[in-house]
């Protein structure tokens, strides 16, 4: 919660939007937010959108504004700083939602990470710097019911409040330990993510809890479970997982009840769920009974590395994590591990060039390290770079 005395104003119009936009527009930098409500609704959506910028704290309601074009150009202007924490999830959700392009991003948390931080929220971050403590009991709120309450209001208000005080203080950091442009380089990452949008896989009842344990008509019994999960969650828009948890479609599968009474017998049945979907699971497991084994579907292979391969990698991992001891930085900030399996294939399947996948920064940093490693790795007499 912000420790001043200033009000956020709530913008619920879509004139109101675009003036203050407008005013926005003239801002070097500014503050962005954003809460959804994928724990409740079967698809998921942004249901606020808070911006701070030097003066002002705003709130942007999209359910009360369906269409939040004006605030495009604010994420794609490349003279504007955007500032976000943890802004992954964020950025996925503007994408998805509303096709936005985003330039200039700066993310505290990455900042964070980049300095070594151990604790990386924001809260966190807000204590430390400010002494101030913020209370969490609203981080699992249904941000898309409405009315908003004052107390939600302050609350998302103070999660963007402090963010350029923190970038302020993090850039002198960044800077002084010579990570700043290790920290650009992730922000520049984020930025290009794209989001993957949810569809429901009808063959997804493969990968439940317990499944191992079922087979024969079970299986057929916990297909048609699945399906009426779903069907249940979207008719009623509630998370999948609000209507019915997997552990216990499983263990309805293999018990096959027959009977009200012995569905409630089943481990974790609970009277509510009893009550409102005890008949259609009891049809379920009948068209379970009586429709043909279900038979897995073939796996995907999965390529699995060479043994050349994976030595690169394990002696990768080995240098990675002595590298990030000695800088005090957690060892993504090094290399991602998607980045070090890439350059054991470039090592052992390409053209032998180990650095290739990596960038100009990471192969100045790093690039003579990770050669010699590869090069021990594999046995090869060290070359000149």
């Amino acid at each position: 919660m912000p420790h001043d005395t200033r009000v956020a104003t709530l913008i619920t119009a879509r004139e109101h939007l675009e003036e203050v936009c407008a005013e926005l527009a003239r801002c070097p930098r500014l503050a962005f937010d954003t809460e959804s409500n994928g724990f409740y609704a079967y698809k998921e959506r942004v249901c606020l959108v808070q911006i701070s910028s030097p003066t002002e704290d705003y709130i942007v309601d999209p359910i009360a504004i369906k269409e939040l074009g004006p605030l495009g150009p604010l994420f794609a202007d490349p003279g504007i700083e955007k500032l976000f924490h943890a802004g992954e999830y964020d950025v996925l959700c503007l994408k998805r939602d509303y096709g936005f392009a985003f330039s200039n991003l700066y993310d505290t948390m990455i900042a964070a990470r980049v300095l070594g931080i151990k604790e990386l929220g924001l809260a966190a971050a807000i204590e430390r710097h400010f002494g101030l403590v913020i209370s969490k009991k609203l981080q699992r709120a249904d941000w898309g019911k409405r009315p908003l309450t004052h107390e939600m209001i302050k609350y998302a208000q103070g999660d963007t409040h402090f963010l350029m005080r923190l970038a302020d203080e993090q850039k002198k950091s960044l800077v002084e330990q010579g990570r700043w442009d290790d920290a650009l380089e992730s922000f520049r990452e984020l930025e290009k993510l794209e989001p993957n949008v949810r569809t429901f896989d009808p063959e997804g009842y493969w990968k439940l809890v317990g499944r191992q344990e079922i087979g024969g008509q079970a299986m057929a019994a916990l297909k048609e479970i699945w399906l009426y999960r779903e069907q249940q969650a979207e008719s009623r828009d509630r998370a999948p997982f609000r209507v019915m948890p997997e552990d216990l479609m499983a263990r309805v599968a293999q018990a096959l009840p027959e009977t009200r009474e012995a569905l409630a017998a089943v481990k974790g049945m609970s009277p509510y769920i009893l009550e409102r979907f005890g008949s259609g699971l009891l049809a379920c497991v009948e068209r379970g009974r009586a429709a043909p084994p279900v038979v897995r579907p073939p796996r995907p292979e999965k390529r699995r590395m060479a043994d050349d391969e994976f030595r690169v990698f394990e002696a990768l991992r080995v240098w990675r994590k002595e590298r990030a001891e000695r800088d005090k930085v957690e060892p993504v900030v090094i290399l991602s591990g998607d980045s070090l399996r890439q350059i054991a294939a470039f090592a052992c399947r390409h053209d032998g060039n180990p650095l290739g996948p990596l960038s100009d920064l990471k192969k100045t940093r790093y690039g003579e390290d990770i050669r010699l490693v590869v090069q021990k790795a594999r046995g090869e007499a060290p070359k000149p770079g």
